[in-house]
């Protein structure tokens, strides 16, 4: 057995199904999410308010093993930065990954990073470049890639290299999810730039807000929006707005009068994404925790903001 079978298989104790789990998704990831993706499509053409009562048991059993949880690019930098192992306490963590399960945020080596190709993209047979934006964070996740997965195509990343790799898909509209899920210890493993157009949870989350269904395999990142309207205003080019399209959540819209963009609270899931593609700088997230506590590590763990 190899070293990162043996790690994997050493976080879930004696649970066989969870060892077994982990090491098929991680292993066969692209056939896995391909699998969810397939029954995501189908349920999406039958699913509705009169019927949605049947779906409901296996939406909880699924969004509370496997979960996203939405950060900003500032806060996936800092845990890129990060070079000594950092564990958060699972009452803090919970309540930052609001889910039953899969709530752990631990990093082990968290120098250890290994971009692997996108599984939905893969799934969905999509386009988006770059294919290889997914990243792998701390043991024994990375080496477990390397070792096991060459259908990933992983390649191991420096720490500057995954920091460009952030900002060149936030460039692009992509949202900054971190990964967590019962096969992987229970724990965040992966920092996803997930593009809006084939991500699954991202579809799964617009479909279930569509239906009123209070679950989500996406958690609100902790942040809102604050719109400068004198910075916002300085241009007078409505037509030519960049936050209204770049939305991924399409949360933004522009006011009835004109006179400037308008952000749906109820929509929007505090991604960044509309204040990094401000020309203006006129966007600010602000931190607003009755939506959600940020994955901010040097909030979470004081110490690590030192090292």
């Amino acid at each position: 057995m190899k070293e990162s079978t043996a790690q994997l298989f050493s976080l879930h104790g004696r649970n066989i199904f969870l060892k077994i789990d982990g090491y098929l998704y991680l292993k066969y990831i692209s056939t896995y999410v391909g699998i969810i993706a397939r029954a995501f499509a189908v349920v999406s053409r039958i699913i509705s308010d009169s019927n949605k009562f049947i779906f409901l048991p296996i939406v909880r059993f699924l969004t509370s093993r496997y979960h996203g949880k939405i950060i900003l690019l500032s806060d996936a930098r800092k845990i890129i930065r990060l070079d000594e192992d950092v564990a958060v306490p699972d009452d803090v963590a919970k309540s930052v990954i609001p889910y039953d399960m899969a709530y752990q945020i631990i990093f082990r080596n968290p120098d250890s990073i290994v971009a692997v190709e996108c599984a939905c993209r893969n799934a969905r047979k999509h386009d988006c470049q770059p294919a290889n934006k997914c990243l792998m964070i701390g043991e024994p996740f990375s080496s477990f890639m390397l070792e096991h997965n060459r259908k990933a195509n992983p390649i191991k990343l420096t720490r500057d290299e995954a920091l460009d790799l952030l900002a060149l898909c936030k460039e692009k509209g992509y949202v900054t999810n971190a990964y967590c899920k019962d096969g992987a210890g229970n724990q965040m493993y992966a920092i996803c730039n997930c593009c809006p157009e084939c991500c699954v949870s991202i579809s799964a989350h617009k479909l279930f807000g569509s239906l009123h269904i209070k679950e989500s395999s996406l958690a609100h990142s902790g942040y809102s929006v604050s719109i400068n309207a004198r910075k916002c205003g300085s241009r007078k080019r409505w037509d030519n707005v960049a936050c209204v399209p770049i939305c991924p959540f399409g949360a933004i819209s522009m006011k009835e009068d004109g006179s400037g963009p308008a952000v749906d609270p109820k929509l929007c899931m505090g991604c960044g994404t509309c204040a990094e593609a401000c020309p203006e700088h006129a966007i600010e997230m602000i931190t607003s925790t009755e939506r959600g506590v940020p994955l901010n590590i040097h909030e979470l763990v004081p110490a690590s903001a030192s090292k």
